[in-house]
């Protein structure tokens, strides 16, 4: 949620405790009994749509971080036979592509990391019977290969968060402009019917309406200003 969306969920909160308060009042206008539960719901729904947009990446992220340590920590003992290797042969091509560390691995993208890994496990392929003496079996570079395939699929998996991310950062926008529209057109318009007999009410009403940052400071945007006393058009004839 943005903090302007944050700002404006308070003030709708604050709305919707105003009602709650004035429920006597409230009651005996059925339009506004309408609008006031209408109002209700959509505001559970942005709370309940703003937890799933903020989690929706998370537990596949954490999975996708997991394996991905896990393949680095595999990788990392061949490069360093293929390091020694290379420098026994005086293979200088060779030495230039297993110059890294652990650190740089981790900042490799998913791409760059996984074109890595393909890297290696070709030449500890066609080195496997050189690297005999340096204790690398058909395991180890079955294991790599394991690792490899995991890394795979957890950041295929990830693609699939970030569209459901997506998708509820959609519904979000869409629930904050019919809150709007409800708050505006009916809840804004209904009270001023409470205005003469609950003057009270429309007052503490009025003063829900105001939206401030969440630190005090009063928002100065143009759609978070209270409405204006009067009605924004005529009423029906």
């Amino acid at each position: 949620m943005q903090r302007i969306e944050e700002n404006k969920l308070e003030m709708f909160e604050s709305v919707k405790a105003v009602l709650n308060k004035n429920k006597t009042a409230v009651d005996t206008l059925p339009a506004l009994v309408e609008a006031q539960t209408e109002f209700a719901d959509l505001i559970a729904d942005i709370i309940k749509t703003d937890k799933e947009y903020g989690t929706a990446t998370v537990g596949k992220v954490a999975v996708k971080n997991s394996v991905e340590n896990e393949l680095i920590d595999v990788l990392l003992p061949l490069k360093g036979a293929l390091a020694s290797l290379a420098r026994k042969t005086k293979n200088t091509e060779l030495a230039l592509l297993v110059k890294f560390t652990k650190t740089d691995l981790q900042r490799l993208g998913d791409t760059d990391l996984k074109n890595k890994v393909s890297t290696i496990l070709e030449i500890v392929e066609a080195n496997k019977t050189t690297l005999a003496n340096y204790n690398v079996n058909d395991a180890e570079i079955n294991g790599l290969k394991e690792k490899a395939a995991a890394f795979n699929n957890a950041t295929a998996n990830n693609k699939t968060g970030f569209t459901g991310k997506v998708g509820a950062r959609v519904s979000l926008t869409e629930l904050f402009d019919i809150a709007d529209e409800v708050l505006k057109v009916d809840l804004d318009n209904l009270m001023l019917r409470m205005k003469k007999n609950y003057p009270d009410f429309y007052i503490e009403y009025q003063a829900a309406r105001v939206t401030k940052d969440l630190g005090g400071k009063r928002n100065n945007d143009e759609d978070e200003t209270p409405p204006p006393t009067d009605p924004p058009t005529p009423p029906v004839q």
